[in-house]
């Protein structure tokens, strides 16, 4: 007989709150105290059922730091319109969709802290690898709960003691967007390590003259693909730097035009369209893109060189997919208890207004409906 998983009571996340050892995410320790305070009077049972899923992941062996998951939920995420409520739903689909979207050996490593190598990108001379690796995001982080890193590392003979380098950072989570079942990229970033860093040209000569940016959202795109998901990114009118609260200061308002700037033309280059209130729908499919069509010789065989180079590493992704990844199906949806009790048909009408067709996911979920007042 399965032993019975204790549960703490909610009023714990106010007292981890006070506790927690490492704040970041953008909030001071105050405004998270605040945060739980508010979510325990005001959200209680979304709460309770949260703190159920991670009591329940930590007796699995899969979390490890019941507190800081917790608080992953108290946290303001970088969509300003997400609720505390919501939120709860989103992380709650998140996690019953990752056991269905990994291999169990990979789902056992990501929870262990180790990154995934989705794949061994081909090193150019002078570096020791070129990975594409997946791990769990930080619980401070408010753009994902998973990252997607593109990291190099420089051989020993070049540089001497040499560290892997996150050259580019993709954060994204699963969860349904208005009942359409997406992969949803909340944050798109360069290196920020002030000391182990690499040349715009360096990086530039190492992709085949690739920005690090589109070539990770690219990746998303094959990843989506696989597991049968639309694709959608923050507007960068939604980033929580856009709020009142943070236009006060200077450097948060310059900060907030830089984020906007780069997401803005980042959705422009993969000609995004508005969806549902403060989110771009991306195309699942940007091979267009790739037609050389410069007028010049030279400016020519530079295109084809990059669209070469993807559609190698398309390949190498596809292949690699197959030993790592998983495809949710209906015989996973009907083999567990937490099958969803929401109609097939839930959220057509978005589907529709949205250009995104009929969504293939079977993915249950223990919230039972998607919508964020299904717990009130």
């Amino acid at each position: 007989m399965t032993a019975r998983v204790r549960v703490p009571g909610i009023w714990n996340g106010v007292r981890w709150a006070l506790q927690s050892a490492s704040i970041g995410g953008g909030v001071s320790r105050p405004r998270l105290v605040w945060r739980a305070v508010a979510a325990t009077l005001f959200h209680a049972k979304a709460m309770r059922r949260w703190m159920a899923v991670v009591a329940e992941l930590q007796a699995r062996g899969i979390v490890h730091d019941l507190p800081s998951e917790y608080l992953r939920a108290v946290r303001p995420s970088v969509h300003r319109g997400t609720s505390i409520t919501a939120r709860v739903v989103q992380l709650i689909e998140h996690v019953d969709w990752l056991e269905l979207a990994l291999q169990p050996d990979a789902l056992e490593r990501l929870g262990n802290g180790h990154p995934l190598v989705l794949a061994d990108l081909p090193a150019p001379r002078g570096y020791e690898f070129m990975h594409l690796q997946l791990r769990r995001a930080p619980a401070a982080s408010p753009e994902g709960e998973l990252l997607l890193s593109l990291t190099l590392q420089r051989a020993a003979e070049v540089q001497h003691k040499p560290q892997p380098v996150d050259v580019s950072v993709l954060a994204f989570s699963r969860f349904r967007v208005d009942g359409t079942a997406c992969l949803v990229i909340g944050g798109v970033r360069g290196q920020r390590n002030p000391v182990l860093r690499m040349s715009p040209v360096e990086i530039s000569q190492a992709l085949s003259g690739w920005k690090p940016a589109v070539l990770m959202v690219r990746v998303a795109q094959e990843l989506a693909r696989f597991w049968g998901l639309h694709l959608v990114g923050l507007d960068p009118s939604a980033h929580r730097l856009q709020g009142w609260s943070y236009q006060v200061k200077p450097r948060h308002r310059e900060a907030a035009q830089r984020i906007y700037a780069s997401y803005d033309a980042l959705w422009e280059h993969f000609d995004a369209k508005k969806g549902p209130p403060g989110w771009m729908v991306l195309p699942l499919n940007s091979d267009g893109k790739l037609e050389a069509t410069a007028l010049s010789p030279e400016k020519r065989a530079r295109q084809t060189r990059r669209a070469d180079y993807w559609l190698r590493i398309r390949s190498l992704l596809r292949r690699q997919f197959k030993d790592l990844l998983m495809r949710p199906g209906r015989e996973a949806r009907l083999s567990r208890a937490t099958e969803s009790m929401a109609p097939e048909t839930v959220g057509a009408q978005e589907e529709d207004e949205w250009d995104f067709g009929h969504s293939e996911d079977m993915v249950p979920s223990r919230v039972l409906e998607t919508g964020p007042g299904s717990l009130l």
